[in-house]
């Protein structure tokens, strides 16, 4: 009834989680956001409304 199909899929599926528990587990998610990009972020939100709306006077 499984396919070779389904069976790879299934494999396939399992690999992906220990790999996402593995990443869990340790500290440093590769591509994460820390506090300072949150603060850049934001700042330069606020440069790019703020000087929009400056230069519309």
């Amino acid at each position: 009834m499984n396919s070779q199909a389904e069976i790879e899929r299934a494999q396939e599926l399992e690999r992906r989680i220990r790999v996402f528990e593995e990443l869990e587990n340790s500290k440093h998610w590769p591509g994460a956001l820390n506090a300072v990009d949150y603060i850049a972020m934001t700042l330069m939100t606020l440069v790019l409304v703020i000087g929009s709306y400056v230069w519309g006077y």
